[in-house]
């Protein structure tokens, strides 16, 4: 960090007040947060423990935690040693905080050293949390001023269990009587699953539209009383009316397009037996409504004008037809009140439930914190945290919710010091990166929080990346403009370079190499009618997957060859990630890097027990529960795991004696050594035939997982019959969301990184590629509600899909859909700034590619490519890539 500013703006920011600082990705956040903090125990002579620290993860927070521990190291080396020559950025600002320090301050050295020396030795005392980390410190210290007890409930991590507990509870509470069990089955036609889905949003929201109001008189009688009319007249005047209608018809006085002689005889017949079975809730044919004298009226040919039939039926028929729309919308709003009814019945339902058990989760811990600042002992608390912390710094603000910035507005805000302390708050984020919407990250909270915080001066130079590489992504960004991130709120902010790194640094073909390479798909070939398509998804994501695996493997190949290095060795497979949207994506992208013999490593979302292995595993145990069923025996033996193809279990007729035999000696060592021992034995036997398979660590990884969580299961479950349903029901409700479900990596040395977009947030690689980013998805839909900011004061509210006017479910829906192209936006920005010395993306004709978030940055490829650090191919990957040869002749 050698190239920073001659002075650093960050040398005079006043340590009080509410202050937002942007940082944009690689821009050395965290070296940032190192400075204050050292200032802050420098000039204001703060003990490390006053400081708190808030980021998102806990990886941050250990990250944190290191870099603060070696600065504070660094300042007390310096406090009185001379200037070295070759100092770095990071020596010299701490220099300069100390002398100015000592200047102003008039503080002598060595008290100056004894409190920097102390402060090093206190860092593991350092309250740096993730901000569910200090919610729980909050309602554990101040228990009094937070009514939480002394001894706290166990941590849940995972409440999908409790609510759909909670679901079946509310289903059958709610669904006594008819009206109920019909109003569920309409809002969930899913049943109580779909229920237990929708509680978490259902609870979660602050506002639900459409509104409650009170239910209007029940209309059943007056359709009873309609129905009943409309019986009679029918009777006294229908032959009368369908004789008019047919002459009509027949004279062509009515439309003859909306009225036809066949279906309004068989309506009559439709009539006829409604009249008879007297049930006037019944529906009628929906036609019945051409009937009325309006509807006529409007029908009539105008060379017929005044012709219109007329019975005296036509206004039994409308005042029914009224009743029913009133019966109609009578159900709507008895829906409405039961949707809010089954909201605040859960939230009571499910706190009761809790506490009965003893449980919390995560977000329990930040509404105990908010709900205690908002009770009656809210100052008392606000005021103790004052006491305890002087100076609160908010990582990651930018996935921050509302709730969580009305702790911190509350405790270190501006409006905070009313009782004479003199708070400091630091919100540190990038709005261009908050791309945790799906967990409740809200991008408005950061939007309104910086216009009441004062802005410090953003973070202008970036560590991360070659000169090129940030050349690049500016060219894309300026060709997008205010589109870039839909928001007009958000801005790309171009920054410099601040690093070591130059452009010189990767080197191919003896020259420095592209920083961003485009390439462009062809154009797919004219139909029948001369007409040129766009690629449809499945044919979009071959292409891609194609072309992106060809420019690994040429640049791993000439790294082979010498011809292609990073910092003067030589690229290696560990030196490249492909950033990929979905599970689904990351799969495609590691099997077709495999048959090119380019090892990958995947790291997507996908539940342990979604695996194949795991349907596997209870293949097995279902054969060693049942010994004696042969065809459980066969379906065990099918396996990957164990291994016996086809020819040789159809062989197995009538002399499946070996195989029991070799059942019955698994079932003896999972007894007696548990499922761990049975699964590693397996694997280690089948080793060389698993590991030869193109994803055989990935299986054996799996296996060995599962294992273990058959093990710890064994301690809980009943026998071997216990260890089968436990397993089955793991895989019915298989969870990508629990992160105790989530895949192992099954090695990430010297391999293709493969890393969802999510995941990749926070890291950085030498070489990014994004395949599939050029690719539009399909229009995102709602389904049955979301959740929208709007309002008079801009708000989160919860949108129910109801035809009435006050679920503003159209506008909602439109916001909604602007909001998920918006973190898609987000989401590409967070690709796209992970690369530190080149970038590759496919284009072209691609599914949907008008809606992709790229689409913007891609409009004038010519110009594009006239910068020299940018790179359009438009050549067409080989249809079979020569495997590319280990790396090393030896024996494995």
């Amino acid at each position: 960090m050698s190239a920073v500013p001659a002075r650093d703006p960050y040398l005079e920011l006043p340590l009080q007040g509410v202050r937002l600082i942007e940082a944009s990705a690689g821009t050395g956040k965290t070296f940032t947060l190192a400075t204050l903090v050292t200032r802050l125990v420098v000039e204001r002579g703060l003990r490390v423990g006053q400081v708190l620290a808030v980021t998102f993860t806990e990886a941050a927070t250990q990250e944190l935690r290191k870099r603060i521990r070696e600065r504070l190291l660094l300042a007390l080396a310096l406090v009185d040693a001379p200037a070295a020559g070759d100092e770095d950025a990071e020596a010299a600002l701490t220099r300069d905080i100390l002398h100015a320090h000592l200047a102003r301050s008039g503080e002598r050295p060595d008290a100056l050293r004894r409190r920097l020396r102390a402060a090093a030795l206190e860092i593991d005392l350092a309250a740096i949390f993730t901000i569910h980390g200090f919610c729980a410190r909050v309602l554990r210290e101040h228990a009094l001023e937070t009514g939480q007890g002394f001894d706290p409930p166990e941590l849940l991590a995972n409440d999908a269990g409790l609510r759909e507990e909670l679901a079946a509870d509310l289903w059958r509470t709610h669904g006594r009587d008819d009206a109920g069990a019909e109003d569920l089955a309409a809002l969930w036609k899913g049943g109580p699953d779909a229920l237990a889905a929708d509680l978490r949003v259902l609870m979660r929201e602050p506002r639900l539209l459409p509104p409650d109001a009170p239910l209007p008189a029940d209309p059943v009688p007056a359709v009873l009383a309609a129905g009943h009319a409309l019986a009679e007249g029918f009777r006294a005047h229908g032959e009368d009316f369908l004789a008019t209608l047919l002459d009509a018809l027949e004279r062509k006085v009515l439309n003859g397009q909306s009225y036809k002689a066949p279906w309004i005889q068989s309506l009559w017949i439709a009539l006829t037996g409604w009249c008879e079975a007297g049930d006037y809730h019944a529906p009628l044919d929906a036609r019945l409504a051409r009937l009325t004298a309006q509807a006529m009226q409007e029908k009539t040919n105008k060379a017929h004008a005044g012709k219109t039939p007329e019975s005296p039926l036509c206004e039994r028929i409308d005042r029914y037809l009224q009743a029913v729309a009133a019966c109609d919308a009578y159900r709507i709003r008895r829906r409405i009140a039961l949707l809010h009814r089954i909201r605040g019945d859960a939230r009571e339902r499910l706190a009761l439930l809790k506490r009965q058990r003893r449980v919390q989760t995560y977000d329990d811990m930040i509404d105990g914190v908010a709900d205690a600042l908002d009770g009656p002992r809210g100052d008392a608390l606000a005021r103790s945290l004052r006491a305890q912390y002087a100076v609160a710094l908010v990582d990651e603000f930018q996935d921050t919710d509302a709730r969580q910035w009305k702790i911190f507005d509350r405790v270190f805000g501006s409006g905070s010091a009313a009782d004479g302390s003199a708070p400091a708050l630091f919100l540190v984020g990038d709005p261009k990166q908050a791309i945790y919407g799906f967990r409740g990250g809200d991008v408005h909270t950061y939007l309104g929080a910086r216009g009441t915080a004062e802005e410090a001066p953003p973070l202008a130079h970036n560590f991360r990346s070659r000169p090129a590489v940030l050349e690049a992504i500016g060219a894309l960004y300026d060709q997008a403009g205010e589109e870039a991130f839909v928001d007009p709120r958000i801005r790309f902010r171009a920054v410099e370079p601040g690093g070591t790194r130059t452009d010189a640094d990767f080197q191919r073909g003896g020259a420095p190499a592209p920083a961003l390479t485009l390439w462009r798909a062809p154009d797919p070939k004219p139909d029948d009618k001369g007409e040129t398509k766009p690629w449809k998804a499945e044919a979009s994501r071959e292409q891609c997957t194609a072309a992106c695996v060809a420019a690994i493997h040429a640049v791993l190949a000439e790294g082979r060859a010498g011809t292609a290095t990073i910092e003067g060795r030589p690229v290696q497979p560990g030196d490249i990630a492909v950033l990929v949207r979905t599970h689904g994506e990351a799969m495609r992208i590691q099997q077709a890097l495999a048959a090119a013999g380019i090892p990958a490593v995947a790291a997507g979302k996908l539940s342990l027990f979604a695996t194949p292995e795991a349907r596997e595993l209870h293949a097995l145990l279902l054969a060693l529960l049942q010994s004696g069923d042969d065809s459980r025996l066969r379906a065990a033996l099918a396996t990957v795991l164990v291994g016996v193809d086809a020819a040789a279990i159809a062989a197995l007729d009538g002399s499946e004696h070996d195989w029991q035999q070799r059942a019955l000696a698994w079932r003896e060592r999972l007894l007696r050594g548990g499922p761990l021992a049975l699964v590693a034995d397996l694997c280690a036997e089948h080793a060389p035939r698993l590991l030869g398979l193109t994803d055989g660590e990935r299986r054996v990884g799996n296996y060995l997982q599962l294992a273990e969580a058959l093990q710890e299961a064994q301690a809980q479950a009943l026998g071997l019959h216990g260890l089968v349903d436990w397993l089955g029901t793991r895989v019915a409700d298989a969870d990508p969301d629990d992160e105790a479900q989530l895949l192992r990596l099954e090695s990430d040395a010297r391999r293709v990184q493969i890393v969802t977009l999510h995941k990749s947030k926070g890291l950085e690689y030498p070489l990014v590629f994004l395949p599939f980013a050029g690719i539009g998805r399909p229009a995102p839909s709602p389904g049955r509600m979301c959740v929208a900011q709007g309002g008079d004061d801009n708000e989160r509210r919860l949108h129910w899909k109801i035809d009435v006017p006050e679920a503003e479910w159209d506008d909602a829906k439109e916001r909604w859909s602007i909001e998920q192209h918006a973190e898609q936006a987000r989401l590409l920005y967070v690709g796209l700034t992970r690369a530190r010395h080149a970038l590759w993306l496919a284009s072209g004709p691609f599914y949907n590619c008008d809606k992709a978030a790229l689409a913007p940055m891609l409009s004038d490829l010519a110009g594009l490519q006239a910068i020299p650090c940018i790179r359009v191919d438009t050549v067409a990957p080989p249809p079979a890539l020569p495997r590319l040869p280990p790396e090393s002749d030896a024996e494995v």
